[in-house]
């Protein structure tokens, strides 16, 4: 509590509530700069927040003859009034919040949810248990995640100097441009969104929504405003316009994401033959260039499948010259 000089400090912060024009003593604490002496009374008038070391002219001081403490235990019980305000206050509001967004964790039987007023708590799906603090369980399957994601993001991201050099080479006339464009469908030819959404019944908009979220490849540890971006111009995000049910929505389709992967878990790996091949097909369009394709994928095992820079433009340009002559 600052201390103003020629002024007692104020009482502590409980104390200050309008309930009309009355005074209190209070005993000052042990001040550091030894400007009043520890436990020296002040008064304080709760009205108009005055403090003053003199004693006022209209303060009335309580008397008791089996009580010597009576006139410090009216500022006892404002204080313990205005305590007991503010917890029915927290009590009242947080019956308001509501839950905005949840985390599956995986191998766990958990769910990490957030809600309205930034609070988080923990819920088990198999127990129906509530708890504030995080589980252990739940801390240990959240380290293991980590673990293995700096894992992942370790693999395969050195460039030797061969490819180094080479690279720089191929983005120099790339450098200052982006001519990349996804190849898309002739919009003219399309109905406009508010026909296409017109012509459907609820389950198809519902089917839509799902399908635009699984394509977009949300985060299924995100939040619905975190992944918004992903899908806010995609058409089908108008088949449902109630902010609720498009967070429902998207709650479910993670909940079936993360039931996907636990079940690709449990299923015997095939391993590609052509793991590069694969890259292509799934990454190269008409108007994709080798430069940019190096730079969005040189941390993907599948990129690195092939060991020279030499040979990933030969396949690169075999692929781009299918692609373009299908088309």
């Amino acid at each position: 509590m600052e201390f103003v000089p020629g002024r007692p400090p104020l009482p502590p912060p409980e104390a200050i509530i309008a309930a009309g024009h009355e005074w209190a003593v209070f005993l000052a604490p042990a001040d550091p700069q030894m400007q009043h002496t520890p436990n020296e009374p002040y008064y304080y008038e709760r009205k108009n927040g005055i403090t003053t070391w003199i004693r006022p002219f209209d303060y009335i001081e309580p008397t008791d003859p089996n009580n010597p403490d009576a006139a410090l235990n009216v500022g006892h019980k404002w204080q313990q009034a205005e305590s007991e305000r503010k917890r029915h206050a927290a009590r009242i509001f947080a019956k308001q919040d509501t839950a905005v967004s949840q985390q599956f964790i995986d191998d766990t039987p958990w769910r990490r949810v957030e809600t309205k007023q930034n609070r988080v708590f923990y819920y088990n799906n198999d127990t129906k248990e509530s708890r504030w603090d995080q589980p252990v369980q739940v801390t240990q399957a959240l380290q293991i995640m980590a673990e293995k994601e700096k894992e992942r993001e370790a693999e395969g991201t050195e460039m030797n100097v061969d490819d180094a050099e080479w690279m720089l080479e191929q983005m120099q006339d790339e450098y200052m441009s982006d001519d990349e464009s996804v190849d898309t469908h002739d919009a003219n030819a399309l109905p406009q969104t508010d026909e296409r959404i017109a012509l459907m019944d609820k389950s198809e908009r519902i089917v839509q929504f799902k399908s635009m979220l699984h394509e977009a490849k949300v985060d299924p540890f995100g939040t619905w405003d975190s992944e918004l971006d992903k899908v806010i111009n995609d058409w089908r995000l108008t088949a449902i316009t109630d902010d609720a049910e498009r967070g429902d929505l998207f709650d479910t389709v993670c909940a079936e994401i993360i039931e996907r992967r636990n079940q690709e878990r449990k299923e015997p790996l095939v391993k590609s033959t052509d793991p590069f091949g694969d890259l292509l097909r799934e990454k190269v369009v008409k108007k994709t260039s080798f430069a940019k394709f190096c730079q969005r994928n040189l941390k993907d095992p599948r990129y690195l499948s092939i060991k020279t820079s030499r040979e990933r433009e030969k396949r690169f340009v075999k692929h781009l010259e299918s692609v373009i002559g299908a088309k």
